[in-house]
């Protein structure tokens, strides 16, 4: 199939998946779809897996079963299982009906667990040592084994007459071994492992603890299914972050720099016209004062700044938190000590903050009272940003929501709500009693 772009496809097909993808994604679907199809299956394939999902999507729904098959065949399981799993529900049996049978039926058992599980993420591809076995025998069979030369093994794993885990034993122990000696004799008994069901954060919490290159992954009869490797779960990490650094400003996790504006709009107008919302909460509550405001018009001046350090004293807190939060590294009772941590720091930070605007406003405006409201009213919203940074996400996860969910936008309403009726309050209180009528 020949394409009138200017990237041809054989010289395009040299290059690494990764540097494939960029090129692609970079034009219009219909020209990435022409010189995917004009290249050889096993660059085009690993390329397709490469590429962004929204733009990955599209390719793969365009692509007819013939040709989305001849592209998977060079595949792991897991990464077809992968690409499949972005089809409808017809289009997706099409697909595995025309794979050959060795394929298909893993990639089947692939599909039927949840994608941010363990089984969802694991390859099926790993090397099993028996544990009766000499270790001359086991070398003898790994030299003539098509998997071991072909695969990135990390680790070799020991079972028994079952098939269940034993053990672990490493290149170099079982290089180095006496021919003779058996297996069991110089694995590792202690394994830390996974379970099909394991979720992605436990899979992250894992191998930031352990820093393995891959972890074995068991099913309920202790029989080694599959591997996942510390490649995957970086790939994750970086899924993980960057979803929750888009979710906390109201983003849908999944879009790019060179997703289409007509995916982007979508995404991002609900969240903006929730924004817009609690704009005008806040506006309502410099609404209820707007006499005060008339008669002494210095406080205006002073609205953004109690609201705006608020603002960024809760998102200190609130990246904190959902950060330990993804990672797995907040347990149970954390969170009371979160909250006590952030009143401190809301204090300190208030009193310190407090004492250099109310100076200033003394210094400014020539007025000592107004310095001493807006000292007393920037305290009190660092307390409030302190409150909400650790509230907000505690109770979005207890809600069974993602803690990252547009958290920032609920963490400026309530810094801006708050740190106005603070200020426009005491200030409304210092004109009954303390200026002269």
């Amino acid at each position: 199939m020949e394409t009138n772009h200017p990237v041809k496809p054989e010289e395009l097909s040299q290059q690494h998946p990764a540097d494939i993808a960029d090129t692609l994604q970079r034009l219009p679907v219909e020209e990435g779809l022409t010189l995917l199809q004009a290249m050889p299956a096993e660059p085009a394939g690993h390329a397709l897996v490469e590429l962004e999902y929204d733009y990955r999507a599209e390719v793969v729904a365009s692509l007819a079963p013939q040709e989305l098959v001849r592209l998977v065949q060079p595949l792991e399981h897991h990464e077809t299982a992968d690409l499949i799993a972005e089809l409808e529900g017809r289009s997706r049996e099409q697909i595995i009906q025309r794979l050959p049978d060795d394929v298909a039926l893993p990639v089947r058992t692939l599909l039927d667990y949840p994608e941010d599980s363990a089984g969802g993420i694991m390859s099926d591809r790993f090397v099993t040592l028996s544990m009766d076995e000499s270790v001359e025998r086991s070398q003898e069979r790994l030299r003539n084994s098509e998997t071991f030369l072909s695969d990135d093994i990390s680790y070799l794993y020991v079972v028994d007459a079952k098939k269940a885990l034993k053990g672990i034993v490493s290149f170099r122990d079982l290089v180095f071994a006496a021919p003779g000696s058996k297996v069991s004799a110089i694995m590792r008994k202690q394994v830390t492992c996974l379970r099909l069901w394991d979720d992605q954060e436990e899979i992250s919490r894992q191998f930031a603890h352990y820093h393995y290159l891959g972890l074995p992954v068991l099913d309920d009869q202790d029989r080694v299914v599959g591997v996942v490797r510390s490649s995957d779960v970086l790939e994750i990490a970086r899924e993980e972050a960057t979803e929750d650094m888009q979710l906390m400003v109201g983003l849908s996790g999944e879009e790019r720099v060179l997703t289409s504006w007509k995916k982007s709009l979508p995404r991002r107008l609900p969240w903006l016209l929730v924004n817009l919302a609690t704009a005008f909460a806040a506006a309502a509550v410099v609404g209820m004062y707007e006499g005060v405001i008339a008669q002494w018009t210095a406080l205006a001046v002073f609205l953004p700044i109690i609201a705006g350090q608020g603002g960024n004293a809760g998102m200190q807190t609130l990246t904190v938190i959902i950060r330990d939060m993804a990672l797995g590294e907040i347990s149970p009772g954390d969170g009371r000590r979160a909250l006590v941590k952030e009143l401190i720091l809301g204090i300190a930070n208030g009193l310190a903050i407090g004492l250099v605007v109310g100076a200033v406003s003394y210094l400014w405006k020539g007025s000592a009272l107004l310095g001493w409201i807006v000292f007393a009213a920037m305290v009190l919203n660092q307390l409030a940003a302190g409150l909400a940074g650790v509230l907000i996400p505690f109770t979005l996860k207890r809600l069974r929501v993602d803690p990252a969910l547009a958290s920032s936008i609920f963490l400026t309403t309530i810094t801006d709500v708050a740190g106005f009726f603070f200020f426009l309050s005491l200030a409304a209180l210092a004109m009954r009693w303390a200026l002269p009528q």
